[in-house]
């Protein structure tokens, strides 16, 4: 069975959110994929500048159990990440540097979460709605319709004009605002009430919960569309090798061409499936 760490180093709560979506992805394409979560304490243990290599190091220890690794971090505005490339120390330039030393083996990979890990559970409006009134409305009509209103073509165009401007995250708490609202209007004039509801970087892994992922859903943020090609063609590839191996073609207890199989695959980017 194929194996996933996944890292999401900036946010706990952005890691349980992104697992929860990454299960879903898998269960989509019928696939079986492990997906094992590294934390935020780990991840600056291991960048920590006493900890020579430390990041390397990491994925290295990591690579011996699982087929793959994968960072992802939020990717805002243009301008912001612009400024955080000119960083030295930034997350992602530590990121991408560590990317580019298993360049050759293609089994560490960094997708961004374009406008941020919000953009992503935007791509579902109706889910949302569903979350902060706790209540299933897939077949209520008054719903489907309201989200269908608000709904975003491609939710990774929420962009901030400038940094530090409005972006996704803020695009979720306006619409958090007007769901409790819909769903209890007495909270328009209960200003202390309604702050206290709206959506906040906590309550993304509940929200996670509530977001459906199908073709059409994963086709509104190219960010996430990429994420989970990234997970259909591992499975993918380990579905090939399990017909190999029912022809007697490799040897099954050949962990060796078992690696050497799956990422000759991976680095050919053979799409089985169209998404």
């Amino acid at each position: 069975m194929p194996s996933i760490y996944l890292w999401v180093p900036e946010s706990d709560y952005d890691r349980t959110a992104v697992g929860c979506i990454a299960n879903k992805i898998v269960a989509l394409y019928g696939g079986n994929i492990t997906i094992k979560l590294g934390d935020k304490q780990g991840f600056n243990r291991a960048i920590d500048p006493k900890n020579q290599d430390g990041l390397k190091k990491a994925v290295d220890s990591c690579l011996k159990n699982h087929n793959l690794v994968i960072f992802l971090l939020d990717s805002d505005g243009t301008q912001s990440q612009n400024q955080r490339r000119r960083e030295k120390k930034s997350l992602v330039n530590k990121i991408e540097e560590v990317v580019k030393l298993f360049e050759g083996e293609g089994r560490v990979k960094y997708f961004p979460m374009v406008q941020e890990l919000e953009a992503w559970l935007l791509v579902d409006y109706l889910g949302i709605c569903c979350s902060f009134t706790n209540n299933d409305h897939r077949n209520n009509q008054e719903w489907i319709k309201f989200a269908k209103s608000k709904q975003r073509g491609q939710t990774d165009l929420i962009a901030e004009a400038e940094s530090g401007g409005k972006g996704a995250k803020e695009f979720l708490v306006k619409a958090s605002r007007e769901i409790l609202i819909k769903h209890n209007p007495n909270l328009r004039d209960k200003p202390k009430n309604l702050k206290e509801s709206q959506y906040e970087e906590s309550q993304s892994s509940e929200i996670a919960k509530y977001i459906k992922i199908d073709y059409e859903t994963l086709g509104r943020n190219k960010s996430l569309l990429d994420f989970a090609t990234c997970l259909h063609q591992l499975y993918a590839y380990f579905f090939i090798f399990s017909i190999y191996e029912s022809l007697g073609l490799v040897d099954i207890n050949s962990a060796h061409l078992h690696t050497k199989l799956v990422l000759f695959l991976y680095k050919k980017s053979i799409f089985l499936y169209p998404i």
